[in-house]
C-alpha cells in the first residue's frame, strides 16, 4: 500500500520563524514588567532608607547644637554623612572612642561591605551599608552609604543652614538634603562643586 504524502505535512519555515517570533514577544514582555516590579522595589527601599539617615541626621543636629556637617552633595558627602551618623571617623567600621567610651552611632545599622552589588539584597528593615569605594585614582580610599544600586547617597547642607565655620549650604531644603541618583545613578550637573540640578530619576524626600 502506498502511504499519501501530502497527507504528512509538517511546518514550513514561516510558520516557525512566526511562533518563534510570538514567543519572543512573550518573553519580553514578561521581562520588561519583572524588570518594572524590581525597579519599584528599589525605589521603595531608598525612600525608606533616606527617611532613616534624614532621622538620623536630625538626632546628630541636636546633639550637635543645631549645627550640621557640610556637604556639596558629590561623592565625598556620602563620607561626610557616613561619619556624622556612625562616629566613625578613623574609617575602620567602627564607632571610635572618646575618652574610653565608645561613641553611640546615631544610625547603628551600617553594615561595611566590600561588593557594592550586594547592596540590593535584604528584606524587612533596610540594612544601611557603607562600602569602601575610591573617590578617584589617587584620592584615599572612603567609606560612603551606598544606595539599592550600589552608588553613593548623596548629603548636602541647605540652603539656611551654616556649619560650624559659618559656611552655608547650597541644598534645595532649609537644612540637608538626602538623596539617591537613582536607578540611572546620573545627575543633570557637571558642576564639580555639586549637583544642585538634580535628575528626574533620582530619589528624594523634598
Amino acid at each position: 500500500m502506498k502511504l499519501n504524502r501530502q497527507n504528512k505535512k509538517g511546518f514550513t519555515l514561516v510558520e516557525i520563524l512566526v511562533g518563534v517570533g510570538i514567543l519572543a514577544m512573550l518573553a519580553a514582555g514578561m521581562w520588561v514588567a519583572v524588570g518594572s516590579t524590581q525597579t519599584k522595589k528599589l525605589k521603595n527601599k531608598a525612600e525608606t532608607e533616606i527617611t532613616l539617615l534624614e532621622a538620623a541626621m536630625n538626632e546628630y543636629r541636636t546633639d550637635n547644637g543645631g549645627v550640621l556637617p557640610f556637604g556639596r552633595g558629590d561623592e565625598e558627602s556620602s563620607n561626610i554623612m557616613y561619619q556624622a551618623l556612625s562616629c566613625d571617623y578613623d574609617g575602620d567600621g567602627e564607632p571610635d572612642d572618646e575618652n574610653g567610651v565608645t561613641r553611640m552611632p546615631y544610625c547603628p545599622t551600617f553594615t561595611v561591605i566590600k561588593n557594592t552589588k550586594a547592596a540590593e539584597q535584604g528584606e524587612g528593615i533596610p540594612v544601611l551599608r557603607a562600602s569602601i569605594r575610591t573617590k578617584e585614582k589617587g584620592k584615599r580610599k572612603m567609606l560612603v552609604i551606598v544606595d539599592p544600586w550600589g552608588k553613593p547617597y548623596r548629603y548636602r547642607l541647605g540652603c539656611e543652614a551654616e556649619d560650624d565655620k559659618g559656611k552655608t549650604g547650597q541644598g534645595i531644603n532649609a537644612d540637608f538634603d538626602i538623596f539617591s541618583q537613582g536607578p540611572d545613578g546620573l545627575g543633570d550637573s557637571t558642576n564639580k562643586a555639586g549637583e544642585n540640578e538634580d535628575n528626574i530619576s533620582n530619589i528624594k524626600l523634598w
